[in-house]
């Protein structure tokens, strides 16, 4: 057998649920593990970008750093 993911808007997850199961098949409810996996995952929020100035910079201090110690 082979399991499939798919992720549906919230909005629309009971009428997917509802064609699924005409279809015969079988949808395994998520788990608490699944839920919170999930709801860490939403939650998490890309960060800005450096850019070439601060790379630089970053990199020229964790070097002199080095060489003190």
């Amino acid at each position: 057998m082979e399991t499939l993911i798919i992720n549906v808007p919230q909005n629309k997850g009971t009428l997917v649920k509802q064609l699924l199961k005409k279809l015969s098949v079988t949808i395994l409810n998520e788990t608490k593990a699944m839920l919170l996996a999930e709801q860490i995952n939403n939650s998490i929020k890309p960060g800005t970008t450096p850019d070439m100035d601060e790379i630089v910079a970053e990199v020229k201090e964790t070097r002199s750093r080095q060489l003190l110690s």
